[in-house]
C-alpha cells in the first residue's frame, strides 16, 4: 500500500535515477512518463489575438486536439487536471525568422583557380533552389527551449549572400524524432539579400542589384527557350534544366513571396523598385528603418518581419524606471544627466529601433515581430517595443496571427474545439516581465514550464505558517500523507515534509498576504528533484497545488501544533 500511495513521487524519482522499487518493472520501460489520456485546464482566461478575453474557461485536450472548451464544460474523469485558476491562455507565438539546426555542405573550391568575374554559383551565393528542409538536422528535443518560451512554430531561412535558398515552416513538435517531423512547409519563397559575395562578383551593393536584375532577366530568357522548345522542338536546341531559374520564374508570377533582407530605408526602396520591375511580392526581413518607408510599404501592401535583435547600448546607459511605490512623494524627480555626443547619437539610433514597430502599426503597415534568426528573446523584445509605443494587442497579433498568415498556416493560432491543441498558458499577462510560461501545448503534446516564484502582489504577510501540519497529497487520484514542519521569519519560511519515501526539504518559501510559494526538494539515489508548490492559508487550514517531473498534484494541510500550544 505504501508503494502504491507514493507512486507519484516514486515515478518522479524512477524517471530521474531508475533505481527505486515498485513499479520499477513498468517505469524502466520509459525514459519519461507516458502522457495522460487527456488534460484539462479549468478557470482559465482565454486571450484572443485581438486582446479580447473570455473568462472562466475550461479546455479539455485529448488525442492532440481540443476536445471541448467553454464556461460550462465538465472535466472527463480520466483527464489530468492542470493547475488553471488565475492562469491565462494565449495563442502560441510564431517566430517568422526563427532558428533551428541546419547543416549545409561546405563549398570546397580553390579560390585561386576562380575567375573573379565568372565564379561558380555557389561562390556567388546564387542558389535559390536550395532548401533548408533538405539540410535540417534539428528534432523536437532541440526545440524544447523555444517551446518553454512560448514559441510553437516558426520559419527558418538560409543565411548567405545574394540568393542563399528557400526557407521552411516548422512546427515545434515535441515528439519529432527526425527533422522531417518538424516540417510543415518545405518550400517557402526564396531569400534575397543585398549582401555581396566574398572575394567574387557580385561584391558590392551596386553589383548585387545588377546581378539580381540580370538573374531575373536570364530566368525569363531561359523560360522563353523552354516554352519555344515545348511548342515546336524543330530547330530549337533542348534547353538544360535549371532549378535556380525555375524558382525565379515562379516568384516573378507574384504567387510566391520573396523574403528580402533589408534594413536601411534606401535599401527597402531599392527592393520596392525591383519588385515593381519584375513583378515579385516582397516580404521585408529585418526592416530596422521600415518606419521611414511606411507610406510606400502601406500602399504596396508589403509586410515586414521586424527583427527584435536590438544592439546592446555601449555609450548610452538607459536609466531603469523605478516603481512609483519606491519614490517618496516628497522627493522631486531628478533631471537626467546630460549625455555626450556619442551617447546621444546611440540613444537616438536605439530609440528609433525600439519605436519602429509602434510606428509601423500606427501607419497601418502589416508586420510581424521576429527573433532575427534566433538572436533575440521575443517577449523581451516585444516589451521594449511596447515601452516605446507599440500597443499590447498589436504586439500579440504581430507574434501570432500575422506571422501565421504570412507563412501560410493561419490555423496555428486558432484556439477552438476540434482544432489541434496548440497554445500557451502563462501565469500573467504575456508581456509582463515577471510572467512565466506554465504550460505549452503543441498539437496536444505538453511541455511544463517553471511557475513564477513570486506569490501574489508582494504584500506583507498576513499569516504565520510556523508549526507542524498534517498533509494530504492527491496526485491523479492517488493519495498519500505526510507531516510538515515549518518555521517562518518575516515573509520567508522553510522546513521539512516527511512522507513515506523519506524527508523532503522545503526551500525558498515566500509569503504574500495569505498566499505563498515554495519548493519541495526530494533527494533520492544522489539525484535531486524539485516540486514547485503554491497555496493559501486560512487559520490552521492550508491548500494548494504543485508540479514536478511527473506532473501536477493538489494538496491540503491542517496545522496540528505551534511552539506556543504544542502538538494536538
Amino acid at each position: 500500500m505504501l508503494r502504491a500511495r507514493a507512486r507519484f513521487f516514486y515515478a518522479a524519482a524512477a524517471v530521474t535515477v531508475g533505481t527505486l522499487l515498485a513499479p520499477r518493472t513498468v517505469i524502466a520501460q520509459f525514459t519519461e512518463p507516458p502522457p495522460a489520456p487527456a488534460y484539462a485546464l479549468t478557470g482559465v482566461t482565454l486571450i484572443r489575438p485581438d486582446g479580447s478575453r473570455l473568462a472562466s474557461q475550461t479546455i479539455v485536450v485529448r488525442n492532440g486536439f481540443i476536445q471541448t472548451m467553454g464556461a460550462d464544460v465538465a472535466v472527463p474523469p480520466d483527464a489530468e487536471l492542470l493547475a488553471g485558476d488565475s492562469l491565462m491562455v494565449f495563442p502560441g507565438m510564431i517566430d517568422a525568422q526563427g532558428a533551428a539546426k541546419v547543416e549545409f555542405p561546405e563549398v570546397e573550391i580553390n579560390r585561386q583557380e576562380i575567375e573573379p568575374w565568372n565564379p561558380p554559383r555557389a561562390v556567388q551565393g546564387f542558389m535559390p533552389h536550395r532548401r533548408v528542409a533538405d539540410f535540417l538536422t534539428a528534432t523536437g528535443k532541440d526545440l524544447e527551449k523555444q517551446r518553454l518560451g512560448g514559441v510553437v512554430a516558426g520559419a527558418v531561412h538560409p543565411d548567405g549572400p545574394v540568393m542563399p535558398g528557400r526557407g521552411a515552416v516548422l512546427v515545434n513538435r515535441k515528439g519529432a524524432d527526425v527533422p522531417t517531423g518538424l516540417v510543415l512547409n518545405p518550400e517557402l519563397g526564396p531569400v534575397f539579400t543585398l549582401q555581396g559575395a566574398r572575394g567574387a562578383y557580385p561584391g558590392t551593393l551596386f553589383a548585387v542589384a545588377a546581378f539580381i536584375r540580370q538573374s531575373l532577366e536570364d530566368a525569363r530568357h531561359h523560360g522563353a527557350h523552354v516554352a519555344a522548345y515545348r511548342r515546336d522542338p524543330r530547330g530549337v536546341a533542348a534547353p538544360p534544366w535549371d532549378p535556380d531559374y525555375e524558382v525565379l520564374r515562379t516568384v516573378m508570377t507574384g504567387q510566391v513571396p520573396v523574403f528580402f533582407a533589408a534594413d536601411k530605408a534606401e535599401d527597402i526602396r531599392l527592393v520596392l523598385r525591383l519588385a515593381e520591375e519584375y513583378g515579385f511580392s516582397p516580404i521585408i526581413m529585418g526592416g530596422d528603418e521600415a518606419w521611414k518607408v511606411s507610406g510606400p510599404l502601406k500602399r504596396r501592401n508589403v509586410p515586414v518581419l521586424v527583427s527584435l535583435d536590438f544592439p546592446e547600448p555601449k555609450q548610452w546607459k538607459p536609466e531603469k524606471k523605478k516603481p512609483e511605490a519606491d519614490q517618496p512623494d516628497s522627493v522631486a524627480p531628478q533631471a537626467p544627466k546630460p549625455l555626450d555626443a556619442a551617447a546621444e547619437r546611440e540613444k537616438r539610433d536605439l530609440e528609433q529601433l525600439y519605436a519602429n514597430p509602434g510606428k509601423l502599426a500606427a501607419a497601418g503597415v502589416r508586420f510581424a515581430l521576429t527573433s532575427g534568426g534566433g538572436k533575440a528573446d521575443l517577449r523581451g523584445g516585444a516589451r521594449k517595443a511596447i515601452e516605446y509605443g507599440l500597443g499590447e494587442a498589436d504586439a500579440l497579433r504581430a507574434l501570432t496571427v500575422t506571422p501565421a498568415e504570412l507563412l501560410g498556416a493561419p490555423s496555428l493560432t486558432r484556439i477552438e474545439s476540434g482544432l489541434p491543441a496548440t497554445f500557451v498558458v502563462a501565469d500573467g499577462p504575456l508581456f509582463a516581465e515577471e510572467t512565466k510560461i506554465a504550460y505549452t501545448f503543441v498539437e496536444g503534446a505538453l511541455d511544463r514550464g517553471k511557475p513564477s516564484a513570486k506569490p501574489g502582489s508582494g504584500e506583507a504577510p498576513a499569516v504565520d505558517m510556523t508549526g507542524t501540519w498534517t498533509v494530504d497529497i492527491d496526485a491523479g487520484g492517488e493519495g498519500m500523507g505526510g507531516r510538515m514542519t515549518l518555521e517562518q521569519d518575516g515573509a520567508e519560511f522553510s522546513g521539512t515534509l516527511v512522507i513515506d519515501m523519506g524527508t523532503m526539504q522545503i526551500q525558498s518559501g515566500a509569503v504574500s498576504g495569505t498566499s505563498f510559494t515554495c519548493t519541495w526538494v526530494l533527494s533520492v539515489g544522489g539525484e535531486t528533484m524539485e516540486f514547485d508548490v503554491k497555496g493559501t492559508v486560512e487559520g490552521d487550514e492550508a491548500s494548494g497545488t504543485g508540479g514536478g517531473p511527473m506532473g501536477d498534484f493538489s494538496w491540503k494541510a491542517r496545522r496540528t501544533g505551534t511552539p506556543e500550544r504544542g502538538n494536538e
